[in-house]
């Protein structure tokens, strides 16, 4: 992060603790309607149109550590393989047998020569190209150059890997705008995967995005850990394009240079302005990244249904020596799970609320901004034309977004 950028945001983080009332410039953020969140139609487009053409976490570069490595990956809607080539570069197919559609993996994850189909054992290189068809003579004019794995988007950003089934979709480095260049002090070709837990929330993606797209609620929500860290009075947000996001909240001044991690795991390349504020990016459309100076956790928003979503974390630390996680690393997903737990707990009750007939717009505060931004950018990525009558949020912030 760039020194100026550090200034300007403790800056702002300032001014914001000592304000009392409405800060200059701020203006009544326009509510949303309570539908969003229930309406079948509004979530089967934002499958089609939102997951099925976004940029989409799926792990670290390190997770493939070798030639023939490979995972399945089903977050985007189809089922996906991503493997490590012989020539090392990380490719994503559709896991689908070109003869009738089985999978070509047996395993959730694994290494393989080659990816052989589970059902007539056709099988193909790590480069998606066919190599063997069982009885080929029973094909006629049988083309195997033409009947490789069909590819999708798969790009590496700074270590980490997204993929993306829009062959159009800009680039990810374009996508990511600042944010590309403001994580990069994370050092993210260092790092090295943790671990990964898992929650099935009886909720809707949005109301979990929402979640952690605020700091309002943690004098109430968590009062016996993070409120007693951060002072949710100073408060910088940061509305970028594509519908990404920062959010900074300042720690408390008694515990604001007290190191959070040990010697031995801290990652030297933490700006100063980090270490004193928890800084969380937004990705769009379904990743939050509380970045810290220790392992520190990927929040994935992946919808199952209407009311229902898997929030999975994964967890990411500096690379350490050895094979065995450190308990340091183990601990802080532990200390986490409580406050996930307490998160949590109130997401389900919220969605019944939401799902009542005729329950009211949600008025959202001036320092929830964020939440406005994330949906106003779920409406761009379907089209205007396309939503469901009357479920549209306001452009009445479009102009605070940052270049």
């Amino acid at each position: 992060m760039q020194p100026e950028l550090q200034t300007e945001v403790r800056r702002q983080l300032d001014l914001d603790r000592d304000r009392t009332s409405p800060p200059a410039g701020g203006i009544a953020v326009p509510p949303i309607p309570a539908q969003r969140y229930i309406d079948p139609a509004m979530f089967a487009l934002e499958r089609e149109r939102i997951f099925g053409r976004s940029w989409l976490f799926a792990g670290h570069e390190s997770e493939w550590p070798e030639p023939g490595s490979y995972s399945e990956y089903v977050r985007c809607g189809a089922p996906v393989v991503i493997v490590r080539g012989e020539d090392g570069e990380l490719r994503a197919f559709y896991n689908s047998c070109r003869h009738r559609g089985a999978p070509v993996t047996r395993e959730a994850c694994g290494t393989a020569r080659r990816l052989t189909c589970q059902y007539h054992s056709w099988s193909y290189g790590t480069d998606g190209e066919l190599k063997a068809v069982p009885d080929a003579r029973n094909f006629v004019d049988l083309d195997m150059s033409s009947l490789g794995l069909v590819p999708l988007r798969c790009e590496i950003w700074d270590g980490w890997v997204f993929v993306n089934e829009d062959v159009d979709a800009q680039p990810l480095i374009d996508f990511l705008g600042p944010i590309g260049d403001q994580m990069v002090a994370i050092n993210g070709p260092g790092m090295r995967f943790v671990g990964a837990q898992r929650h099935d929330l009886a909720c809707n993606w949005k109301v979990v995005v929402d979640a952690f797209s605020e700091v309002y609620h943690i004098r109430t929500v968590h009062p016996d850990n993070a409120a007693l860290l951060y002072d949710d009075q100073a408060l910088v947000l940061a509305m970028f394009a594509n519908g990404h996001a920062r959010l900074t909240v300042d720690k408390r001044d008694e515990l604001r240079d007290f190191p959070m991690v040990s010697p031995e795991y801290d990652n030297p390349s933490v700006p100063t302005l980090w270490r004193q504020t928890s800084t969380s990016f937004g990705i769009f459309p379904n990743l939050v990244v509380p970045m810290d100076t220790g392992a520190f956790t990927f929040l994935c928003m992946w919808p199952t249904d209407v009311n229902r979503t898997e929030l999975e974390l994964r967890w990411y630390a500096p690379a350490w020596v050895g094979d065995e996680v450190p308990d340091e690393h183990l601990g802080r997903m532990d200390l986490f799970a409580t406050v996930m737990a307490q998160d949590t707990a109130n997401l389900a009750p919220m969605q019944a609320s939401l799902g009542a007939h005729g329950a009211p717009p949600l008025q959202i505060g001036w320092h929830e901004r964020l939440i406005h931004h994330f949906h106003r950018s779920v409406d761009l990525a379907i089209g205007a034309d396309r939503l469901p009558p009357g479920l549209a949020v306001s452009d009445a912030l479009d102009g605070l977004v940052e270049p």
